[in-house]
């Protein structure tokens, strides 16, 4: 092991054991983390908005989503 990351708390060590990994990807694999990355917080949102607008129709909720990813406010 790299005495380097024995001295670091270990979220560093794994921060750059991420970055290496990110440094080493293609461009289309960081376009597909980017994508899974976006699905995972779409529908994280998608979730929220059900939940706090239980009376909205899903078009009502799917343009509450695209309103809150194009311009970042909720």
């Amino acid at each position: 092991m790299d005495p380097e990351t024995q001295t670091r708390p270990r979220s560093e060590a794994g921060d750059e054991r991420l970055r290496a990994l990110y440094r080493a990807a293609s461009p289309t694999e960081k376009l597909a983390v980017v994508a899974r990355i976006n699905a995972s917080l779409t529908a994280i949102k998608e979730a929220a908005v059900a939940r706090e607008h239980p009376e909205w129709s899903p078009a009502e909720r799917r343009a509450a989503v695209r309103r809150w990813w194009l311009t970042a406010r909720d």
